[in-house]
């Protein structure tokens, strides 16, 4: 089979995609165009998508079931791992032996994502397991795939994190409401680069299920733990507060001890050096200002 190579800028780190040389990667990936580049630097992450009938070989007897857990494919997802890979799947069909499978190393540089019977409405999972593997592999280049939503203005970016249903990207709405000058960075899975002079947050192509696919940074300014309250207060977080309120959020392997550990250790630079609060609010206008007047006073 003839195959070509695109790539692809996310958070000012490449991402290698093979495939097959006939396939339309715009209709496979669109929300990855704004990204796309001409090869420019050292591939960190390479992700190889075979579509074909023949299936890759997965043993569930000498692989080790590692989770059967996930909010966006509930029951037909599972997690494994053998002595060389780590093995994601989600079943596709009511035949409980079709999946869609990706096999990744153990730092998930090298990937392999079978597609199955690929059907072009449902490309989804490979958006999905190009963001699973990356969200790995970036660790090692410190850089932290973040559940939360991102507002941006001229100068900064700001983070709102929570649990499913707080009110992410409402209260992303109430800033683009209220306060002028802020526009919407990335609503889902925005990135962050932990340098050693600065802290930026970057756009990704993961953005659930607003079509927001932008390929800009900013400095981050603060993340903002989010928790549902008849009022309206805002608190600094510090230390081990601070590194329990992104943990959940940020996305590593818990299986693999180095990921986890790098993961642990990023979080307690970026802590070190970016503003966390926890805002216990209402969705309304004072909930928006009170949250950006704290993460701007001291500018």
């Amino acid at each position: 089979m003839i195959e070509k190579n695109i790539y692809y800028n996310i958070a000012d780190l490449q991402l290698e995609v093979t495939l097959a040389q006939d396939c339309n990667i715009e209709t496979l990936l669109p929300n990855f165009e704004p990204f796309r580049v001409e090869y420019l630097d050292d591939v960190i992450i390479s992700c190889r998508i075979v579509m074909s009938s023949v299936d890759l070989e997965f043993n569930s007897d000498e692989s080790k079931l590692l989770s059967d857990i996930s909010i966006v494919w509930g029951d037909r997802f599972t997690f494994h791992e053998d002595d060389d890979y780590y093995w994601t799947l989600i079943q596709y069909s009511q035949d409980k032996t079709k999946h869609w499978k990706m096999r990744s190393s153990k730092d998930f540089k090298l990937n392999t994502v079978f597609s199955g019977d690929f059907e072009s409405t449902k490309n989804s999972f490979i958006s999905w397991f190009f963001m699973v593997a990356f969200a790995q592999s970036a660790l090692l280049n410190r850089c932290i795939l973040i559940h939360s939503s991102v507002v941006v203005d001229e100068d900064y970016g700001y983070a709102f994190l929570g649990k499913s249903g707080t009110g992410k990207s409402t209260h992303s709405r109430l800033w683009l409401q209220n306060i002028p000058g802020i526009s919407l960075l990335n609503d889902d899975n925005p990135a962050i680069r932990i340098f050693e002079d600065n802290i930026v947050i970057y756009g990704t192509p993961w953005s659930g299920k607003t079509k927001c696919y932008i390929n800009d940074k900013r400095p981050l300014k603060g993340l903002v733990r989010l928790k549902q309250a008849p009022f309206n207060l805002i608190q600094p977080q510090k230390s081990k507060d601070a590194l329990l309120a992104l943990l959940p959020s940020c996305s590593a392997i818990r299986w693999n001890n180095s990921l986890y550990s790098t993961l642990v250790n990023l979080i307690i630079d970026l802590i070190s050096k970016v503003q966390v609060a926890e805002l216990q609010c209402l969705p309304d206008a004072e909930a928006a200002q009170m949250c950006y007047n704290e993460l701007r006073k001291d500018l």
